[in-house]
């Protein structure tokens, strides 16, 4: 199968945005930009969302967030499973655990990541591997395991990276340099994996968001305030985004509404980087 064929007559327009029957896994599904996909993945109709978490100390809230998605929208089952993305052996155990759990994997959300503001001249080797390991290897490991299920059962998938404004452009004053290099390998490890996955059926996509609304971002605000004025200040839109505003491009990423749209990365930026 291509991702040239398509359906010999053009599905519904309220039908090309619904995720109904879908299988969906994200990786860091317990806060912030990971549980707002969550939410619009349930909201369009998932049949069944996997939360990924990456500890014991994160397993408590995991369990509550799929908790809180079963009680809402009571036609998706919601479960959360642990593995550490930065370890190949965990998360192909846990995609697999999915799949067997719910006999198919649809859409795999490539969204855990870690953040640090130490600066390139300060960084310890072992802070740079934790970095790299999360953000770039833990994205690969996440979609060999999906991709290796995807393949072998023939019918395709998507896989969706969330990547960042931090990998197209470098912001002033910068303390973000290891981050950074890690968000451009991701947007372009998208468009590789596109072209290399083409013939399964595979579709690669990312996001890559601006200054978002949540908790990552708080800790920022508190730390660096006139710094944040600055960004803030070069962003057309001028204030944050609502981490609500990123369903859509994430549901339309997941569904038949994209179903020839490859190897491509989506600003929600504000504008930010348009200068």
């Amino acid at each position: 199968m291509s991702l040239l064929t398509a359906p010999d007559e053009a599905i519904p327009l309220s039908q090309m945005f619904s995720l109904g029957g879908k299988v969906c896994l994200i990786t860091g599904g317990n806060r912030g930009i990971g549980l707002a996909v969550a939410q619009g993945y349930a909201e369009a109709g998932a049949a069944a969302i996997a939360i990924i978490h990456s500890s014991e100390k994160t397993a408590e809230l995991a369990q509550q967030r799929a908790q809180e998605l079963q009680l809402k929208y009571p036609a998706t089952t919601a479960k959360a499973y642990k593995a550490d993305v930065a370890q190949a052996e965990e998360i192909e155990v846990v995609t697999k655990q999915v799949f067997a759990d719910f006999g198919r994997l649809d859409v795999v959300v490539v969204n855990a990541g870690v953040y640090t503001d130490t600066k390139a001249l300060e960084m310890e080797p072992q802070e740079a591997q934790h970095i790299t390991g999360v953000n770039y290897f833990g994205a690969l490991y996440t979609a060999q395991a999906a991709a290796r299920i995807m393949k072998s059962h023939g019918g395709g998938g998507k896989i969706i990276f969330t990547a960042s404004i931090n990998g197209h452009m470098v912001l002033r004053p910068q303390r973000e340099s290891i981050y950074c290099a890690t968000k451009a390998a991701v947007c372009h490890l998208t468009r590789a994996l596109a072209v290399e996955w083409a013939e399964y059926n595979i579709q690669v996509n990312s996001v890559s968001p601006g200054y978002i609304d949540t908790e990552m971002n708080d800790i920022m605000i508190q730390k660096y305030p006139d710094q944040v004025k600055n960004w803030l200040g070069d962003c057309p839109a001028g204030r944050f985004c609502k981490v609500w505003e990123l369903k859509g491009v994430y549901v339309f990423l997941a569904s038949m509404a994209s179903s020839y749209v490859t190897g491509s990365d989506y600003l929600v930026d504000g504008g930010h980087t348009c200068h």
